[in-house]
């Protein structure tokens, strides 16, 4: 534990662009102006309820976002490793094996590296990885048949997950298919499993229930608006990508699970995990996994992918058990100092753009009326801190983007492929921040973007503006300027051009 927690202290709070939308979400709560990203606006652009109302509480304490998110993950990273412990020892008993998914977890820079990025990952790992202890300690033979209410304990577990991630109810309903199926080919009570497997359903279908009521109640839409705009895009192609790359950098993860999968299935216990692990694997490759190189979407796993290893080894005789631990451990090792290049690369490029998009955040803040629209991609830290009211141009935020084509110019990003530009501008914002070249070393004029609007330089001029020894490249609406001097906006500094 305190091994993963100063790996991840050692990349330093780096706060990724995407946590800044719950930030907002979360200050605007506190400030009065309900769950919402725009005041007056009421959309779900974010997919970790219980993480967002959870940053409210430093936020109303007047706590800095950047410090408390990152000490709230760090708080759930140890949770997580402890709860991965009780896992272990859950599948393997007081045995050696038992360490494999708490080290397996505590040895991984890609999750220490999310601990401080300001989003909720750690917190679903930890919740992910209790769960399972606990429903692990349900089926333990010693109890017997089980009865109606045997999961209720997991269940409460997993009724909670569902309120910080939407997709987390996949897990606990794999694990119960995975159990009925090893009862019915064993024998096992296949009719009690049944019983108690619905009657675990029913604390995570009331959170479904009354989370979808107040959705549709508050929002207007029965799932986060982020769902639509992250759904459709890449895919399968991407998804397996995203797989082999996570693999590559954790063969030690890996072939403990695949290695263990075989003996694990043998089991109660092992069936439910390998069930979860291999469908939730399905359903990452099915939506493309994530433009972040950290694997963020398999984190949450992590721990039952390393228990299913540790069931396995501890059914394998004394040698050859010996052999695949040190056969996991070796190649975690050997691949350890790549991923942490990766994740202190990833980190550099966190800071970067972190301390670039506060400045330019507080900059437009301090020169613009708070009333002026604005337009950017990357909705995270400039709209946080400038506090202006914001388009979305990918679409999280935003329910009309959310529910848009995704257009054949899009940037690529996977998750963020939608786009309306011809929607976006005609609400006329006032700047639009492009994704390249906002803030360069020199001064660098803009040209259109493809997918841009026809009449788009007819309406739209080039602006570069010097800000701290660097420049701000953006497009302004023509005549902006004249409004904003001749309306006793405070000045914007003129381009370095004329």
């Amino acid at each position: 534990m305190a091994g993963a927690v100063s790996l991840a202290s050692a990349f330093g709070p780096c706060t990724q662009d995407d946590a800044f939308i719950s930030l907002r979400y979360a200050h605007n709560l506190v400030e009065g102006h309900g769950l919402v990203y725009n005041p007056g606006e009421y959309v779900e652009g974010y997919s970790n309820l219980a993480w967002t109302l959870l940053l409210a509480v430093p936020l109303y304490l007047g706590a800095d976002p950047i410090s408390s998110s990152a000490f709230l993950g760090l708080l759930h990273l140890m949770v997580a490793v402890a709860a991965a412990g009780a896992l272990g020892v859950a599948v393997a008993g007081r045995t050696p094996w038992a360490l494999l998914p708490a080290l397996l977890v505590s040895v991984d820079p890609f999750g220490a590296l999310e601990a401080v990025e300001g989003l909720e990952t750690t917190l679903y790992m930890a919740v992910v990885a209790a769960g399972f202890a606990r429903l692990v300690v349900e089926l333990a033979p010693e109890r017997g048949p089980p009865k109606a209410s045997a999961h209720l304990g997991s269940a409460a577990v997993f009724a909670f997950a569902a309120t910080v991630r939407p997709e987390a109810p996949l897990l606990p309903v794999l694990a119960h298919l995975g159990l009925v199926a090893h009862a019915i080919a064993t024998r096992d009570h296949a009719g009690k499993r049944i019983l108690a497997a619905v009657v675990a359903g029913a604390p995570i279908a009331v959170v479904l229930v009354a989370l979808t009521t107040w959705r549709l109640a508050y929002y207007g839409d029965p799932l986060p608006n982020t769902f639509y705009a992250k759904t459709g895009g890449m895919g399968w192609a991407a998804g397996g990508a995203y797989l082999r790359h996570h693999a590559g950098g954790h063969p030690g993860l890996w072939l403990a699970a695949l290695g263990g999968l075989p003996l694990a299935v043998r089991s109660r216990h092992g069936a439910a995990l390998s069930a979860a692990c291999l469908g939730f694997v399905v359903y990452v490759a099915s939506i493309g996994g994530d433009f972040k190189p950290t694997g963020r979407f398999i984190l949450p796993v992590t721990a039952l992918l390393g228990a299913m290893g540790a069931v396995g080894l501890r059914q394998l005789p004394a040698r050859g058990g010996l052999v695949a631990a040190v056969v996991v451990l070796g190649t975690t090792l050997v691949q350890l100092p790549d991923v942490m290049r990766q994740a202190s690369q990833w980190a550099d490029i966190r800071h970067a753009n972190l301390a670039s998009r506060q400045l330019v955040g507080e900059f437009l803040r301090a020169q613009l009326p708070p009333d002026t629209l604005i337009a950017i991609h990357s909705a995270g830290a400039i709209p946080f801190y400038s506090r202006l009211p914001t388009i979305d141009m990918w679409g999280l935020t935003d329910r009309h983007i959310a529910r848009a084509p995704i257009p054949e110019h899009g940037i690529g990003l996977v998750g963020h492929e939608r786009g309306d530009p011809a929607y976006v501008f005609g609400r006329d914002p006032a700047m639009y921040l492009p994704e390249d070249k906002l803030f360069t070393l020199r001064a660098w004029p803009l040209e259109p973007e493809p997918g841009l609007p026809s009449d788009f330089t007819s309406r739209y001029e080039s602006v570069t503006i010097p800000l701290e020894g660097r420049f701000l490249n953006v497009w302004l609406r023509k005549g902006f300027l004249a409004e904003l001097h001749g309306g006793g906006g405070r000045d914007v500094p003129p381009s370095p051009g004329g």
